[in-house]
């Protein structure tokens, strides 16, 4: 709880007051995804056949290219460009469900208008009902066909109805019989919840452990530059921005990698590739290694991860070590499913053991299909947590935008929208953890796996290289306890130095790595590390980058990437245009030989196997711009 002072000076007397402010009401997600309704109309249908089905379908369309802007050859196996993943309710034409609620204070129905997969004339509607009286509609609009970029979140007011039991119906008008040969005529409810604040109906156990709990929130493809406090400007992440203020923020932080699954064995870890061993998408970190969950689990934690990517999966990167449970998504999660899945979690909690939580959250990652209105170049004016959005801001000219890159269904303007909607499911989340009094207990880092290239040295929309664009990174931590005035700090860290950072805030002893406490980069005027390390994906290459200058080596790129050395000077080359290698500079001789040490530096270790990657696998990933 907050302690609230008041302090009041009359001439030489202070007097000073202090009391305990009540915590906000908690909010509750009821999620309709995970409860069966109950049926009050549906048309004739085979015996046995479902009204509504929940399942997992995609926040926009399952293929959302226009296949004709797509040469023949890049379709060899047809690897779709899917949306993100969320859970979603498939309802049956000519059918009216309900379900039993009591909606708590700020009440809302919120779900996303999917439409219908076989463009049916369809129409949604939502209804209420009090005590078996008359049914008040409050929404009712056409279902579109699913589009590859999904309409906006449909947020409707329930306050009236705080403290009722009500039926929430919802119902589908549209034809009751199926044509020959086709699907039974239906339409998606996206990510179906009602909202409202209510206060826990028993008191939970005081938790037995002094450790606080551990959130670690992986974005993937998020350059540094893209948020606020890394001086994105008009700022796409005002919940992110919010978070910063009450945060230490690490402006000069580097990725191991600029792939996602070397670097987030990294940073599991604590170790460089180098030590790890782990290169690509398909070599799983050898069991004999120490993950962040098996130390935590070790300690009492309960422990989970929601693992957005199905590349990144146990099977494919062994980053399963240590987890009491894993989410894993079959293609890629939107954010919300994700988001929504951990409060549930944490709200079936009985918190009588700490915990630790994985997010690990691909949206930034090509394809890009942030749902509207963020495709549209708008998000929220301010952080509004989990309440609705109730006004909106342009962050660029506004409108729809084509994929620029058709293949991997790419463009910057759509890529800064992922960004936005991504923000917004991170607000939801911290909303959900401040109203429940699990900021005061509860360590959050935030960091990505690696940045993207949006165009910078003629690459769009591939991770390929060793630059700025590539392994700088966005990484902060916001500290237990009651909020405290964030912290700016310069100088150069690695995310490595996340593993030994979150173990010593556990309490912990820290095992041997290559990770330093964050703390201690940056305690005492202390500017961080003399130089920072990043190697490429599959052996392909390596830099060094200290305050002043990169030097990198490549090796077996592409002809996007010519092998050979390359050295920046970045403070008059900044955006690292010129190549100074080869011009006899004493900074170019003195980063290779640091480079060749820190090579030659290594730890033993197991020497990791790859796995044969099945076919469906590497359909996947081709879809994703890998391989």
């Amino acid at each position: 709880m907050r302690r609230v002072c008041l302090i009041l000076s009359f001439g030489a007397l202070l007097l000073l007051g202090c009391q305990r402010s009540p915590r906000e009401v908690p909010w509750e997600q009821v999620d309709l995804w995970a409860q069966k309704p109950v049926i009050e109309a549906k048309p004739q249908m085979a015996p046995g056949a479902p009204v509504t089905v929940p399942l997992v379908s995609y926040l926009g369309r399952e293929e959302v290219r226009d296949l004709s802007r797509v040469p023949p050859r890049q379709l060899v196996n047809n690897p779709k460009r899917t949306a993100g993943q969320v859970r979603a309710i498939r309802q049956r034409a000519a059918s009216r469900v309900a379900w039993s609620v009591e909606p708590g204070a700020e009440a809302y129905f919120s779900f996303v208008p999917l439409g219908s997969e076989m463009g049916c004339p369809c129409t949604y509607r939502v209804g209420v009902r009090e005590e078996s009286g008359p049914i008040r509609e409050i929404y009712d609009a056409a279902a579109r066909p699913v589009a590859p970029i999904a309409p906006a979140t449909v947020e409707l007011d329930l306050s009236a109805y705080t403290g009722k039991k009500i039926d929430l119906l919802l119902q589908v008008d549209g034809p009751a019989e199926r044509m020959p040969g086709q699907p039974a005529p239906s339409v998606l409810w996206g990510s179906p919840a009602v909202y409202g604040r209510k206060a826990l109906a028993e008191a939970k156990p005081a938790k037995e452990s002094p450790r606080p709990n551990v959130i670690l929130v992986g974005f993937d493809t998020l350059r540094a530059d893209a948020l606020g406090p890394w001086g994105r400007k008009p700022s796409l992440s005002p919940s992110l921005d919010r978070l910063a203020t009450e945060s230490d923020v690490w402006l000069d932080a580097y990725s191991t990698f600029n792939v996602t699954n070397p670097s987030f064995a990294s940073i599991l870890t604590g170790l460089y590739g180098k030590n790890h061993g782990v290169y690509d998408l398909k070599t799983p970190l050898p069991p004999s290694h120490t993950t962040l969950a098996e130390i935590l689990s070790g300690a009492g934690y309960e422990t989970l991860a929601f693992i957005a990517a199905h590349h990144l999966g146990d099977h494919n990167s062994g980053l399963g070590q240590g987890f009491d449970r894993v989410e894993l998504a079959e293609e890629h999660f939107a954010a919300e499913l994700p988001v929504d899945g951990a409060m549930d979690w944490l709200a079936a909690r009985d918190g009588s053991r700490p915990f630790f939580l994985w997010l690990h959250l691909f949206d930034p990652h090509t394809p890009h299909t942030p749902p509207e209105p963020f495709a549209l170049g708008l998000r929220p004016v301010a952080d509004s947590g989990l309440s609705p959005v109730t006004e909106w801001l342009p962050f660029r000219p506004t409108g729809a935008r084509d994929f620029v890159e058709p293949v991997l269904a790419g463009n910057k303007d759509l890529y800064d929208g992922e960004v936005a909607y991504l923000d917004r499911q991170l607000g939801r989340l911290l909303a959900f953890l401040k109203s429940r009094g699990l900021l005061e207990d509860t360590v959050i880092a935030l960091v990505a796996d690696h940045g993207e290239n949006l165009g910078e040295h003629g690459i769009n929309y591939r991770h390929l290289g060793l630059w700025e664009t590539t392994t700088h990174v966005p990484l902060l931590v916001r500290w237990p306890g009651e909020p405290r005035k964030g912290r700016i700090l310069r100088g150069l860290v690695q995310t490595t130095d996340l593993f030994p950072t979150l173990v010593a805030a556990a309490g912990l002893p820290v095992p041997p790595q290559d990770g330093t406490d964050l703390r201690e980069l940056t305690r005492d005027g202390r500017l961080g590390r003399r130089a920072v390390f990043s190697e490429h994906s599959d052996r392909l290459g390596v830099t060094v980058r200290t305050r002043d200058f990169r030097y990198m080596l490549s090796q077996g790129n592409s002809r996007l990437l010519p092998d050979g050395a390359y050295l920046y000077d970045l403070r008059k080359d900044p955006q690292e245009t010129e190549n100074l290698a080869g011009r006899g500079l004493p900074a170019e001789k003195e980063l290779a030989d640091l480079l060749t040490r820190w090579m030659a530096d290594r730890k033993r270790g197991v020497d990791p196997k790859s796995r044969e990657q099945t076919d469906e696998e590497k359909k996947k990933l081709e879809a994703l711009g890998y391989g």
